[in-house]
């Protein structure tokens, strides 16, 4: 496969073998604390078949621009091995472990997406950017994840800041002022659904939305998820929340807690996509549409 590698702002394409690029993709995506733990085997090895399943149904995201996927979370993030140690490290172990075993769904290798924290219920991809629904990635409850202190988090914006992140995209201008964020609905896990940015205009949006124009401007660590509340403290727009990412999928913090309480990897598998099958082969991909109604995290 063809995978575009950015190293120091510089970009380039190279080809490797698919099962080197899953590896790629484990060793990124999981904290360096989990490659290191004994006891995350099972942790690494459910990751690297869903890391596998969604390189498999997602070949030739790019094909327009000449490779397949791209290293960053618009598709996977990947990494290779340290310097003579591409066949010892424990990302590579998980995958030779797990080779060639995907998920699917009636047939279909599915859209096997993941998060770093779910904060305690995950979110289903419908709700969260709409489009078709999987019925493999509804909202279910993750209580392994519940109570996680470092799942918490906050952001203080300078109304300044604030608005000219808004400003610089068209789906969140809203003008010279910017007074305020209201969340209008929400989900059954608690995330918001939809909130309304209140300024020199008035703008009603999906709540994914506008945590991805804020984390565009102000990197992941400002909205960490769309489960949070929003407050207006003088010149500032504070944010409140937990959990880390879109909530959608398998949710790692979750994974490395059972993992540690020794689930198996097809445990944990079957909890976060529901009715999905364990198999190895190469079945079908995902249908086109699904994968064209879901984005990266």
């Amino acid at each position: 496969m063809r995978v575009k590698v950015s190293v120091k702002g510089a970009s380039s394409i190279v080809t490797l073998p698919f099962e080197e690029y899953v590896a790629g993709a484990v060793r990124a995506e999981v904290l360096p604390s989990t490659l290191r733990a004994r006891s995350a085997s099972a942790a690494l090895d459910a990751q690297a078949v869903v890391s596998r399943t969604y390189a498999a149904a997602n070949l030739g995201r790019h094909a327009a621009e000449g490779y397949d996927l791209c290293d960053t979370t618009h598709c996977q993030v990947y990494r290779p091995a340290p310097p003579g140690d591409a066949q010892g490290d424990a990302a590579a172990r998980a995958v030779w472990a797990t080779r060639g075993m995907v998920l699917t769904y009636a047939g279909r290798v599915i859209q096997a997406l993941f998060h770093a924290d779910c904060g305690g219920r995950t979110a289903a991809a419908a709700t969260v950017w709409g489009g078709t629904e999987a019925p493999y990635l509804e909202s279910v409850e993750d209580w392994w994840c519940t109570g996680r202190p470092e799942a918490r988090w906050t952001f203080a914006a300078e109304e300044r800041g604030l608005l000219q992140a808004l400003n610089a995209d068209a789906r969140t201008r809203v003008g010279e002022r910017m007074q305020r964020v209201e969340i209008v609905s929400r989900d059954a896990s608690g995330r918001a659904l939809a909130v309304t940015l209140v300024g020199s205009k008035t703008i009603s949006i999906r709540a994914e939305t506008f945590r991805a124009v804020v984390t565009q401007a102000f990197g992941a660590r400002s909205i960490r998820s769309t489960r949070f509340e929003a407050s207006r403290d003088g010149a500032r727009l504070r944010f409140a929340g937990v959990g880390f990412g879109h909530g959608v999928g398998l949710c790692q913090g979750g994974t490395a807690r059972r993992a540690e309480a020794g689930q198996t990897p097809a445990e944990i598998l079957a909890h976060y996509f529901a009715g999905t099958r364990l198999q190895s082969g190469r079945p079908a991909r995902a249908r086109p549409e699904l994968a064209g109604s879901l984005f990266s995290r």
